[in-house]
């Protein structure tokens, strides 16, 4: 979290003012599946869109969010902020209320990748922790929006991992490969002692590389890269979903997809204390089952 709040620091100085962008409007037509295409479907959503896991399971927030946006007007960060707002409520995650610490923070910049830079340089090469690959894109010269997140494995009833001795490797800075020891340990033949929670995200927007998208379509994307850690350039990306907003040839997206919306579902009511492949399996058949519900009984997110 200090990282997150020395980034917050950083960016009031260096980021730019964005320009909304007129609303388009897109009409989406779709065929009944059965279930069994509609499980293998979502399973393709989540082997492209997905990102490794951490400690094998997928990392999601337990914590209360304060999200917070920079280099844009106010009356246009509240936009992004309100968004991912009412996702996470819906999805049953918290707010912070009150004058909280920020743990997401949504950046917008001309320049992304000097502002990477600059970031990994005032944080003594905090990124150079992440994959090979992440690092790659958040230098990326044309990438629209990139991002990153911090996160912590702790008990499944979310209690953090004690620190172990200094000379195994602990530390207090905070960073990946240190030694800690879950003190809360209790598991079954199916559930693991321990859960990996986000504990920050940072989303930068490079507002010169976003084209014409619109404002609903990019606030929702924001929302969905920040309440999940998803690839920034997958191989294949998945079809009908939001993350194709700025790939060539791609639809015009108003919103996020239903896709998407039972993708962020499945993902906070699947349990947290499994493998990633348990999870992942609990999440396709979630989706699935949502997808073949009659159209009037499935509830939407907020516009």
């Amino acid at each position: 979290m200090r990282a997150l709040l020395c980034f917050l620091s950083i960016m009031s100085a260096s980021a730019a003012l964005a320009q909304p962008v007129p609303a388009d409007t897109m009409t989406v037509t779709a065929e009944r599946l059965s279930r069994g295409a509609l499980r293998a479907q979502a399973s393709k959503f989540m082997r492209t869109a997905l990102a490794d896991t951490r400690n094998g399971q997928n990392a999601r927030w337990f914590t209360p969010l304060c999200p917070v946006a920079l280099g844009v007007e106010e009356r246009v960060g509240r936009l992004f902020t309100s968004r991912i707002a009412d996702v996470a409520r819906h999805v049953g995650l918290k707010l912070a209320g009150g004058d909280c610490d920020p743990n997401i923070a949504v950046v917008f910049t001309r320049d992304a990748r000097a502002l990477v830079r600059t970031v990994n340089r005032r944080q003594n090469g905090a990124l150079d922790a992440l994959p090979g690959p992440e690092r790659a894109l958040l230098k990326s010269p044309t990438l629209p929006v990139r991002w990153w997140h911090f996160t912590a494995p702790e008990s499944g009833d979310g209690k953090p991992f004690s620190p172990g001795p200094l000379g195994l490797g602990a530390s207090a800075s905070g960073l990946p490969g240190e030694i800690t020891y879950n003190n809360n340990a209790r598991a079954s033949r199916l559930d693991q002692p321990s859960r990996v929670g986000i504990t920050g995200a940072v989303i930068v927007v490079d507002i010169d590389r976003i084209g014409t998208v619109s404002m609903a379509a990019l606030t929702d994307y924001v929302a969905l890269v920040a309440l999940s850690r998803l690839r920034m350039n997958a191989r294949e990306r998945p079809e009908g979903s939001i993350l194709a907003l700025f790939e060539p040839g791609a639809p015009r997206f108003d919103g996020l997809s239903e896709q998407d919306e039972r993708f962020i579902e499945a993902m906070y009511g699947s349990r947290a204390t499994v493998d990633g492949w348990r999870q992942r399996a609990d999440m396709a058949g979630r989706m699935a089952d949502a997808a073949a519900e009659p159209v009037k009984a499935k509830p939407t997110l907020p516009q």
